[in-house]
């Protein structure tokens, strides 16, 4: 009897981790495909007017939000996404126009704004 209980216990404890590690993929899948298209326009835009363009900041702000929200931190995920979307507006580290506004439409499509609390970007 108590091996049954212990197997029964393994085995809720198993699916309980296996379908809590799927909810936090797909919370965070589309900051991959945020950064899957970071990573296109780095390799299609690498420079702006002969200037290279520093695509490091947009990669790495992208990893700190998914970070916090595997950790369950939503509103490290609110500011950041805010902070991305200014970055993006403002054409910063000397991204390419077509990039950034590329980008912004990507990520207006893909972020979950009623989950985190976005404020809609106004472009």
């Amino acid at each position: 009897m108590k091996t049954i209980f212990v197997t029964i216990v393994a085995v809720f404890c198993a699916l309980t981790l296996f379908a809590g590690g799927i909810a936090v993929a797909q919370s965070t899948n589309w900051m991959d495909e945020l950064s899957g298209s970071v990573n296109f326009y780095k390799n299609r835009y690498p420079t702006t007017d002969n200037v290279p363009a520093n695509w490091n900041p947009y990669l790495s702000e992208l990893t700190l939000m998914k970070k916090a929200a595997i950790r369950g931190d939503q509103e490290t995920v609110r500011v950041g996404m805010g902070k991305w979307f200014k970055m993006l507006k403002s054409r910063e580290y000397g991204i390419h126009p077509k990039a950034a506004d590329e980008l912004f439409r990507i990520a207006v499509l893909t972020t979950p704004f009623d989950e985190y609390k976005i404020s809609v970007p106004a472009k």
